[in-house]
């Protein structure tokens, strides 16, 4: 399928793959709006696209998140502070 095409709003956990190769995915949606978080195959891309953005200051809600490893379930084999 191309685009959102589910005779349905968008729900959690929805995944886009984008052409310049970022992933796109559905963290909440919420009166109307919707919350995604991208990643990026680099920084070259990410550069590309924010080149034309405002930037806007560090988001503290956000920044102050634990790393994404806090949210790895049991069975993954991501390396956490512990392990160094």
């Amino acid at each position: 399928m191309n685009g959102h095409e589910f005779n349905r709003p968008p729900w959690k956990g929805d995944e886009y793959s984008h052409r310049d190769g970022t992933t796109e995915v559905v963290f909440m949606t919420e009166d109307g709006r919707v919350l995604t978080f991208r990643e990026y195959p680099d920084v070259e891309t990410f550069e590309q696209s924010v080149a034309t953005a405002a930037y806007r200051g560090v988001n503290d809600d956000v920044a102050s998140l634990p790393e994404a490893s806090a949210f790895a379930g049991p069975d993954t084999d991501q390396e956490t502070d512990d392990d160094e």
